[in-house]
């Protein structure tokens, strides 16, 4: 992209009720979206940009904090600023949406399903977590690899109690929501989740499944889900490249020292 193109393509529109860094965002955001700015390319120079529209560097420094924000660029020390991969954002905080997430990157959310099925004999350490009830031993498996733009994302294995969800292997969850499944079918809807993240090794089958590079350390992301009654329905683990997620949070300051850190829970919608 030249800045010849940028002045005949870009008008600036003072009587808008947005302000003038938001209209730039909003160009840039739409030229990555559309592949007119292809990952790799750089960006134009700040100050080309004030100059050509006589905005401040502090708006134009805005804009481009944004698009780093929302993992569209990324500013390389004393080189500028490129377009970047598509990563998946996930808000530690907030709630989460995968399918949303991608689909505000103007990437197509999808899923490949490995397994769907009851497990009549379920891992002890499974059978401890969901805190099963002694006459009800089932557990149903969904074990997916989601996809942006058809590049494999996450790794992913979600274990719910089959007495919440009888008959639900029967659903097509490469089309299908999990979560909207659970919603529209079984009224089941997730009130609040912990999760735990770590660094791994990904072992060769992982790699594979993610094709990823020789040697690509990943995340592995466990979660587990709550109904507003406190009962446990879900156990996920998600395995993700570590070049292909990015970790966000919030922090703010206690404001009294009685006051006690925020523990960092959120819901998870996928």
């Amino acid at each position: 992209m030249d800045i010849e193109y940028f002045k005949e393509t870009f008008h600036l529109l003072p009587e808008s009720n947005k302000p003038l860094y938001q209209q730039l965002y909003e160009y840039f955001k739409r030229l990555i979206l559309n592949k007119t700015l292809q990952e790799g390319d750089q960006m134009l120079p700040e100050v080309q940009i004030c100059e050509a529209m006589g905005l401040s560097r502090s708006t134009v420094r805005k804009t481009m904090d944004k698009l780093i924000e929302d993992g569209l660029i990324l500013r390389r020390r004393g080189k500028g600023s490129y377009v970047t991969s598509h990563k998946l954002r996930r808000q530690i905080n907030y709630l989460y949406n995968f399918s949303e997430n991608m689909e505000s990157i103007g990437v197509h959310p999808s899923s490949i399903v490995l397994e769907c099925k009851v497990l009549k004999k379920v891992p002890d350490d499974v059978r401890e977590i969901l805190h099963l009830p002694s006459d009800n031993q089932s557990v149903f498996l969904l074990k997916r690899i989601r996809l942006a733009d058809g590049e494999p994302i996450l790794c992913e294995n979600t274990y719910i109690p089959y007495h919440l969800c009888p008959g639900i292997q029967k659903y097509s969850f490469r089309s299908q929501s999990l979560y909207s499944v659970l919603l529209e079918r079984y009224l089941l809807e997730p009130y609040h989740a912990t999760e735990s993240i770590e660094a791994v090794f990904l072992s060769e089958k992982d790699k594979e499944l993610l094709e990823c590079p020789e040697d690509m350390p990943g995340f592995k992301i466990s979660r587990v889900s709550y109904l507003e009654s406190g009962e446990i329905f879900e156990y996920t683990t998600s395995l993700t490249r570590s070049d292909k997620c990015v970790f966000m949070m919030d922090l703010f300051k206690n404001p009294s020292p009685n006051t006690y850190p925020i523990q960092i829970k959120r819901n998870i919608t996928i």
